[in-house]
């Protein structure tokens, strides 16, 4: 199977040589990446790819413990999506630290990648299983590490109908950190080795609690234009027909006159105009965060790296992915900023996230628009108060047992 797919990868790839190599030599960034062509840099120590933004934020509590016991290391970042590499370029730029975009998994563009980052390590976060490149990395005795490993019921069974294939790539990796013991199993039924992994749990409970005072409350409340005394409800990273219901919910709350502002950020700028669209169908006033105000009680958000900042200023917070059937985002960014969170219940890619939130009492499961509105009115009333976060209970660090791991292999190599 590994030769179709090698077959199928080929062909990817010389289709979009013929499309994207032109682009490439003018200096697009993403063609470069996909293709190959990327600049050489200095030898590098580690190569961590992370698919979108949310593994981008993750590799950041790894990547600033690896600087501060290594302050030389050098580090190239891949990323499959535009927001995940510019949010990699936002928080993580420096002289030790390189940036392109993932290359087609064809042998020609892994090879001319992996010639270029020269890297003595290759860490993958979460779920990406790149055959071609790790078949490569396996013939140049590169080391391949997977970290908050995990795989979703929904994956497994997909992988399940090809599993001597995956079975063939998944031993090629040299070790393997799951989030959880259900992730370990569904790997098992590949035939990793127990030998080469560990079950140290998710990275993203390694986030440090956002801090602000009352003072700095008070600035970002009015930086945005959100000090007027209304009940802040954050939307973050909606997904399509998300925003249709907090719409929906949002003109229930008025019509009971629940003094309410509701904050919408949407998972992907690129969908900006269809939001808006929607917001005019259902005859809500708006603005953008940036604009000045308006009397509108419906904010847009249309730029990346402040949605942390809006968490921490609202007083109950959504996140996306939920109610649509994407799996889920990261449920603990509002917790860690001290926000109560309600999500739905699509929430394959962060169960222990949506279990840890539930079992805290940091926020609630809301299955349907008529519940979501439910809680918004009684969070409003307090009727229900929900627990804020106020330490990390975490014993032992995922990162630290990741990061001594690296820099053990490093200092090996």
């Amino acid at each position: 199977m590994f030769w179709l797919y090698k077959k199928i990868a080929s062909l990817v790839y010389l289709f979009s040589l013929f499309m994207g190599k032109v682009k490439a030599l003018k200096g697009n960034r993403l063609w470069q990446g996909r293709l190959g062509l990327i600049p050489p840099s200095v030898p590098t120590h580690i190569w961590i790819h992370a698919a979108s933004v949310g593994e981008v934020r993750v590799i950041g509590y790894l990547i600033n413990y690896l600087k501060e016991r290594k302050p030389d290391i050098k580090i190239h970042i891949t990323t499959m999506t535009t927001t995940g590499f510019n949010t990699a370029l936002r928080f993580y730029a420096s002289p030790n630290v390189t940036f392109s975009y993932f290359p087609i998994d064809a042998k020609k563009a892994i090879k001319r990648t992996v010639d270029a980052i020269a890297p003595k390590i290759l860490v993958i976060a979460e779920t990406e299983i790149w055959p071609v490149l790790v078949d490569e990395m396996s013939q140049r005795g590169i080391p391949v590490v997977i970290i908050n490993a995990r795989m979703s019921p929904q994956a497994f069974r997909k992988y399940k109908l090809a599993r001597n294939f995956f079975k063939k790539v998944l031993e090629k990796y040299d070790y393997f950190f799951f989030k959880t013991e259900q992730d370990f199993n569904r790997y098992l039924y590949f035939g990793i080795k127990r030998s080469k992994a560990s079950i140290v749990g998710d990275m993203k409970f390694d986030a440090p609690l956002v801090k602000y005072s009352p003072e700095e409350i008070i600035q970002i409340k009015k930086e945005y234009i959100l000090e007027k005394k209304t009940f802040l409800f954050v939307a973050g990273s909606t997904r399509p027909d998300e925003e249709a219901i907090m719409a929906k919910v949002f003109k229930r709350l008025l019509t009971e006159k629940i003094p309410i502002t509701m904050v919408i950020a949407p998972r992907h700028l690129e969908r900006m105009e269809e939001v808006k669209s929607l917001l005019d169908n259902s005859g809500l006033a708006y603005r953008m965060i940036d604009d000045p105000d308006n009397g509108a009680r419906v904010v847009l958000v249309n730029r990346m790296g402040i949605l942390n900042r809006l968490y921490a200023i609202a007083n109950l917070s959504f996140v996306g992915g939920t109610l649509a059937d994407i799996g889920g985002h990261n449920l603990l960014e509002p917790v860690w900023a001290k926000c109560p969170v309600v999500f739905g219940p699509s929430v394959y890619n962060v169960k222990e996230a949506a279990d840890y939130i539930v079992k805290n009492k940091y926020g609630a499961m809301v299955n349907s628009e008529e519940k979501l509105f439910s809680v918004i009115k009684r969070v409003y009333s307090g009727k229900v108060i929900y627990n804020t976060k106020t330490e990390n209970e975490l014993e032992k660090s995922p990162t630290a047992t990741i990061g001594e791991y690296l820099l053990k292999k490093l200092n090996d190599a």
